[in-house]
């Protein structure tokens, strides 16, 4: 499998998590199946679009776990412009203060692999 398709698997199956975890989040749903759509249609955007709005300003603070920086950009990002992708920062705005220390450290472990796998996908 190329390193595109393993970021796009890895995503999808991270948005497919949420939407079982939190079931009555039917944004999250929409965005799991319009980033199912368009990983069959152009894989390709699905990278281009996370490296601009997410890796480039949170790989660092992710791999750091940062949460207060990255909490309180998740707030502002989620209340200011609509992406599918950014609903991968809608887990620390909405359902970040009330989960468990396991759930959390499962979505940084998550994450973080998102952010490496996302790295070795090569330039088009």
């Amino acid at each position: 499998m190329s390193a595109l398709g393993a970021f796009c698997n890895a995503l999808v199956e991270f948005f497919e998590d949420l939407t079982d975890t939190y079931p009555e989040e039917k944004d999250i749903a929409m965005a799991t199946m319009a980033l199912k759509l368009l990983k069959q249609a152009n894989p390709r955007k699905i990278h281009t679009v996370f490296m601009e709005s997410v890796y480039n300003e949170f790989a660092d603070h992710i791999l750091n776990e940062n949460e207060e920086y990255v909490l309180k950009r998740a707030h502002e990002i989620l209340n200011s412009n609509y992406a599918e992708i950014n609903y991968s920062f809608w887990i620390f705005d909405k359902h970040w203060s009330t989960m468990t220390e396991v759930n959390k450290q499962h979505v940084w472990k998550y994450i973080k692999g998102l952010i490496l796998l996302a790295k070795r996908v090569p330039p088009a």
